[in-house]
């Protein structure tokens, strides 16, 4: 079983007639209002479409979009027990806007940030994990999430160029822990001197996998889909998933490749 640590999200994005700023009005489509979000929900969706066990592992408050959120991942197929509400709190909203040019805009509510902590629940499902992948989220929690992982636990890091929840100090334990970190080119440097598989997504540039200090350079198609919200996090889903199946590291990112194309062509008939 996939377990998926990080900051749960409902995304609302809008594409942009023109540019915007301030002191002005700019005229925009909605094209999905909300959309489940969040790396966990992408990464382990990507691998329930292979027919494998995945569990996103995150928080949501006690309204009615964190009930919705968890719902629409069980209608995914998801495991939904490493989802908990925080009594109180409202469910992490981003809102995501496109210019025409392709530049976007994200600004992320974390609902209630710094009241995020792993429940007995979570740290057994952890445990129960044989794949585990920690991806941007709640830093107080990511020291007790790699204590409660199993041994024998194959580890992932998809890192995020965040600040806070990425700290010098975390990226030095993950570096030091990981078996496989996904990243993009601008992430990179920020990622310490590791023997982890490190596979770098270049947009259309292909994707990198380093093993041993062996790159291996993999192209990809181009797209003209708008809306690439989510598309590293479903490479990085696909790319695992694979593994799970016994995949070597090559096969397993042409399976991420192929992850990510299925996302952006459904998004692709969307628009149309």
């Amino acid at each position: 079983m996939l377990v998926v640590t990080g900051y749960a999200s409902l995304d609302y994005v809008m594409y942009l007639e023109g540019p915007s700023g301030t002191e002005r009005t700019t005229r925009a489509v909605r094209t999905a209002w909300p959309r489940v979000g969040g790396c966990p929900s992408y990464i382990a969706r990507a691998a329930s479409q292979a027919d494998l066990k995945a569990a996103p592992l995150m928080w949501v408050g006690d309204d009615l979009l964190g009930d919705w959120l968890r719902s629409e991942l069980q209608r995914y197929g998801l495991l939904t027990e490493g989802v908990t509400q925080i009594s109180g709190a409202r469910s992490p909203v981003a809102v995501l806007t496109y210019d025409p040019d392709g530049a976007c805009t994200c600004l992320y509510d974390p609902g209630a940030p710094g009241k995020e902590f792993l429940t007995d629940s979570q740290k057994h499902l952890i445990g129960q994990a044989s794949h585990l992948c920690i991806s941007v989220g709640p830093p107080q929690v990511t020291e007790d999430i790699l204590s409660a992982r199993a041994p024998n636990a194959r580890l992932y890091w998809a890192m995020k160029d965040d600040v806070q929840s990425f700290t010098p100090e975390i990226c030095a334990a993950l570096s030091a822990s990981t078996d496989v970190i996904f990243c993009n080119r601008a992430e990179r440097a920020r990622v310490p001197s590791t023997s982890a598989i490190v596979v770098e997504t270049r947009g259309a540039g292909g994707v990198s996998i380093s093993i041993d200090g062996n790159e291996t350079l993999l192209t990809v198609s181009p797209s003209k889909c708008r809306d690439m919200s989510g598309l590293g996090d479903s490479f990085a889903g696909g790319f695992i998933a694979a593994e799970m199946s016994g995949a070597t590291p090559i096969e397993a990112a042409q399976a991420g490749i192929t992850a990510a194309n299925r996302l952006l062509a459904k998004r692709e008939r969307s628009s149309l």
